[in-house]
């Protein structure tokens, strides 16, 4: 540290080394704040947190004033919290009285502050006119003592005394063997006298820069041959770069565009309708949908991953492209990441084969299981409308019961006549998309979802005391085919309902997350629970049931599978007898 020479601002002396404790002899006080506007200013420049405690002939105001006026975009400097400009009695004095003590503590305080705020180091004056002569013999021991204590510090201390009270010879004489180097104005002019440690110091420096620049020298010559080399390669490298049928775009770590090929730069404008450039930031370029995404997998590459996608995007003449996406940390020799690689390989005539294979072969299966499907979902969804619609209708017979409570049943009987009604349409619809199943998605809200499921099951919760919660926050929704999704959550909350607890309040909890590309929604009851020891390979089968104890078919969660898959995602269960179960369902995000 001793040497790293910094900047003083102060033209006779140059540059000094961190630890240097130096002093300034003044005339006026216009000589005074022309020293230390320049003193600081290099400070400031040179990020290093600046601390003046001022004379009692220099106000607080008359300080920040004079740096004002000498220092362009001093108020930024200001605000960010980098200068301090504090009274002299506030530093040196206690209770109306003297005290050095604090002084250095307050020293290491201000050089912590320097510290948080990545500072250099802590440039700093205090102005000593205001000491007293009897204090003079204390204040200089304090000053000796101050040289080894800041020494191997990132700490520069300037001190500054008015000639006009150093009236002995010997006075000037102390000051001046307590500090590396003094500066005084004489004949209109600044000199400087240096103590041996500062002069060896500088004369070492200048040894080791006039080295240094015979070892450019031999060096630079050295890069010149190389250089010629190294254009050739460049050259070549580039042609390479530039031909092959992978697009390639280099990112800093701040996600800044630093290089891209030829063939980026088309895919971008066909793909994106953005042209690439460099410095251009790019998130920017992506769309909407795709920005959130890509920053959660960026951040998983910064931390060392690689990460590998296939996504598609339309183009301007109508058709759909298919990349290949690999996103790789670069690193430098010290192996950090010091940015990003992305590439992205054309393979849409692959991907378009391996789509057409997978819809007719899930066009095959589906037709085969249509009929035995869809027969499942009418009779196990309609149900808990229709037996609602039938026991309202009885209730509604009765002649014993008032206006209001026959107003509230007819009003719980429209309800479930609707939700019936949604019921049939949405079926048909599916129907009418059964040869497609990615088509005429439409974007589903979870707690809507489930807010129209239990209407259905309204009288239930109510009497036995159910509790449901949901969080969807991290994810409050999907795009998706709804009379499935609407099956899918239908049996999952009725199977919690129907296989409750007697003795246990059920609480079901439903939670929603994207994790990577999926959507993840968990259902999780303290319901009656499966032994998955002895049925963990039956769950999802026909015609399966656990406790026969309860009314069912044993066809609900093979439903729910079925249509799981048929949405390309995958479920999971994790249950215990008496303790409940919880069923993990995934679906791509997009």
């Amino acid at each position: 540290m001793a040497e790293e020479l910094r900047p003083t601002g102060i033209d006779v002396i140059g540059s000094i080394p961190w630890g240097t404790h130096f002093c300034h002899f003044y005339e006026t006080k216009k000589d005074l704040l022309s020293i230390l506007v320049s003193y600081f200013k290099a400070g400031l420049e040179n990020n290093e947190y600046c601390l003046w405690v001022t004379a009692p002939h220099i106000s607080v105001h008359e300080a920040l004033t004079a740096l004002k006026n000498g220092i362009p975009g001093f108020d930024r400097h200001l605000q960010a919290g980098r200068i301090e400009i504090i009274n002299y009695t506030d530093w040196y004095h206690r209770d109306g009285k003297i005290d050095l003590k604090n002084a250095v503590p307050a020293i290491l305080d201000r050089l912590g502050i320097a510290e948080q705020l990545n500072c250099a180091g802590l440039r700093a004056n205090g102005d000593e006119s205001w000491i007293d002569r009897k204090d003079w013999k204390n204040f200089i021991a304090y000053e000796k003592k101050l040289t080894p204590f800041i020494a191997q510090k990132p700490l520069i201390i300037l001190c500054t005394y008015p000639l006009g009270q150093c009236v002995a010879a010997g006075e000037i004489l102390d000051i001046a063997l307590v500090h590396k180097c003094t500066v005084a104005r004489r004949k209109g002019r600044l000199e400087v006298l240096e103590v041996p440690e500062i002069k060896r110091s500088k004369a070492q420096m200048q040894r080791k820069n006039e080295l240094l620049q015979i070892d450019v020298a031999e060096r630079t010559s050295q890069l010149a041959k190389v250089s010629s080399i190294l254009g050739e390669s460049q050259s070549q490298l580039r042609t390479i770069f530039n031909t092959t049928n992978i697009a390639f775009v280099l990112l800093d770590r701040d996600l800044k565009v630093l290089t891209y090929n030829a063939i980026a730069r088309q895919w971008s404008l066909a793909s994106l309708s953005k042209p690439l450039k460099e410095g251009v930031h790019f998130i920017d370029l992506l769309r909407e949908d795709r920005k959130e995404p890509v920053i959660e997998m960026v951040n998983a590459v910064m931390a060392g991953d690689t990460v590998s996608y296939e996504i598609s995007y339309p183009q301007l003449d109508g058709g759909t492209v298919w990349y290949a996406i690999s996103i790789n940390p670069v690193k430098d020799a010290d192996d950090h990441i010091i940015g990003l690689c992305c590439s992205a390989t054309n393979v849409t005539a692959a991907k378009l084969a391996e789509l057409e294979r997978v819809r007719i072969s899930n066009d095959l299966v589906h037709r085969n299981k249509d009929l035995e499907q869809f027969s499942y979902i009418v009779s196990h969804n309609l149900r808990a409308p229709l037996a609602n619609i039938i026991s309202l209708s009885d209730m509604l017979k009765d002649n014993d019961i008032s206006e209001s409570e026959k107003n509230e049943l007819e009003e719980f009987l429209f309800r479930s006549t609707v939700k019936l009604d949604e019921i049939v349409k949405d079926l048909n619809q599916v129907l009418q998309i059964r040869s497609d199943i990615s088509e005429k998605k439409v974007k589903i809200i979870f707690s809507q979802l489930v807010d129209d499921i239990l209407i259905g099951f309204r009288q239930t919760i109510s009497k036995e005391n159910i509790k449901i919660v949901t969080d969807f926050s991290q994810a409050t929704g999907i795009y998706s085919i709804k009379s499935y999704l609407y099956s899918i959550f239908y049996n999952l909350i009725s199977n919690s309902i129907k296989y409750r607890q007697p003795e246990v309040p059920l609480l079901v909890e439903i939670r929603s997350w994207i994790e990577g590309t999926m959507v993840n929604i968990t259902f999780t009851d303290n319901a009656r629970g499966i032994d998955l020891s002895i049925h963990g390979e039956e769950v999802f089968g026909l015609y399966k049931r656990f406790n026969t104890d309860t009314e069912g078919k044993g066809i609900g969660l093979y439903m729910v599978q079925h249509q799981v898959e048929a949405l390309s995602g995958r479920i999971s269960i994790d249950s215990k007898p008496k303790s409940g179960s919880t069923f993990l369902v995934g679906f791509p995000a997009s």
